[in-house]
């Protein structure tokens, strides 16, 4: 009976000791792809930018144009930027809702190859609507700018990829919805409540302070 109990002991020992290490190892294996997945979102190369390309700080703005909540989010984020010209905002259009979000984002994306600053002139326009718009809604706004719109459907078609990755992002540096934000070298995504201007701008300087940006 003894020598029985002495096994078991061993065994459940052995099992917690297995579990303690999964444990450790699935949260290393995240916090590393979170990590990865950070730097992936600080690339220029490919999406749009408000701001100086080569500026030394990055606000990453994931977001999805048929979000209700992302208007918001990202008025506050130009507020609490302002005319820094320190920052750079990248956006990264993805699509937590339907295939109207992937419709609507290649059309904004395809402007700009037809019109410089188009993008984020339509981008600008669609953020400070009152409801959340749909594709022909977005369709008739790009018209009015002088867009092409067969021709920005077509191109389009060449931004899918760009927006599935900016999707896999969101899923791999831990997200769980948009509005989201990469600050300098952290994610934040807000939980119960918008962050104010001055707590977002806080949020800036401790990045900053953090990287050793000036």
């Amino acid at each position: 009976m003894k020598k029985a109990f002495i096994i078991f002991l061993r065994v459940t020992f052995v099992l917690l000791a297995l579990c303690v290490i999964s444990f450790f190892s699935l949260q290393y294996y995240f916090q590393f792809e979170s990590k990865q997945a950070i730097e992936k979102s600080l690339d220029v190369s490919e999406s749009p930018v408000v701001g100086d390309r080569n500026s030394p700080f990055t606000i990453v703005e994931f977001f999805d144009y048929r979000c209700s909540h992302c208007p918001t989010m990202a008025k506050i984020v130009q507020e609490a930027v302002g005319n820094d010209p320190q920052t750079r905002i990248i956006l990264r259009p993805a699509v937590m809702n339907d295939e109207e979000s992937y419709k609507i984002a290649s059309l904004v994306l395809a402007a700009d190859k037809q019109k410089k600053g188009a993008t984020l002139a339509l981008h600008t326009e669609i953020m400070n609507l009152s409801t959340v718009p749909n594709y022909e809604t977005v369709k008739a706004m790009a018209e009015v700018q002088g867009i092409n719109i067969m021709q920005a459907e077509r191109d389009g078609e060449l931004f899918r990829p760009l927006i599935v990755q900016n999707t896999r992002l969101v899923a791999d540096i831990g997200f769980y919805a948009v509005p989201a934000l990469v600050i300098g070298d952290k994610g934040f995504v807000p939980t119960d409540r918008m962050p104010g201007i001055n707590e977002l701008r806080l949020m800036i300087l401790d990045a900053k302070t953090r990287l050793k940006i000036k």
